[in-house]
């Protein structure tokens, strides 16, 4: 079973939407029910929500002493 939505978007979150949903291979209601999904689930843990971020840093090769001086030198300059 299932329950048709209606909502309103401004005009100029339409392209957003549809770019979005063409970058993520779905079409407008895919995406967005892949949104409303991914919202409702479970919240997501920390290793959830570092994941991608740890695998991208993984993949530069940069070892942990230079990203500690990365993170080191942003909070100095912020």
């Amino acid at each position: 079973m299932s329950v048709t939505i209606e909502i309103e978007l401004p005009d100029e979150l339409v392209p957003l939407l549809e770019q979005k949903a063409r970058g993520a291979g779905l079409d407008r209601e895919q995406y967005l029910r892949a949104l409303v999904d991914r919202d409702l689930a479970s919240p997501r843990t920390l290793d959830d929500i570092l994941r991608p971020f740890r695998e991208e840093v993984a993949a530069s090769g940069i070892s942990d002493d230079d990203l500690t001086n990365l993170f080191s030198a942003a909070r100095t300059d912020g």
